[in-house]
């Protein structure tokens, strides 16, 4: 990408650096609207929510989730990290659910989001 910063960098400014802030600035912005669109689009119209759980890497960056709280301005957006679940756990948590729902024979995938024909139990026990 060729842009001309002369306009917005200032004495001792680099230019590189800045258009890195808008990159970056860019994509948690697009991050945050998608977010928000697919809750409105998919989630919303079947279902009532009054919080907005974010957990993984984005629990870590306040501008996203200050993002998110404007443009889910209905809904409280809070981290799993303030519920005693930690922020990084994510993977662990569905695996650890995927895991106990495995050795309890439900069926834990959702055809509608994985094309799967049928609804089905996931997974294998695999001994030492």
């Amino acid at each position: 990408m060729n842009m001309d910063l002369r306009n917005t960098a200032g004495p001792g400014d680099d230019p590189d650096a800045i258009l890195a802030g808008i990159m970056v600035a860019t994509a948690t912005a697009f991050t945050a609207r998608t977010i928000a669109d697919g809750y409105r689009r998919h989630v919303f119209p079947v279902c009532r929510m009054d919080e907005v759980i974010v957990s993984g890497g984005g629990a870590h960056n306040r501008t996203l989730l200050a993002m998110l709280e404007r443009l889910l301005s209905e809904q409280k957006v809070l981290t799993s990290g303030a519920l005693g679940v930690s922020d990084d756990a994510k993977e662990a948590v569905i695996f650890a659910l995927l895991g106990n729902d495995f050795m309890h024979g439900f069926c834990n995938n959702l055809p509608s989001a994985t094309g799967a024909e049928r609804p089905t139990v996931m997974g294998k026990l695999a001994f030492p």
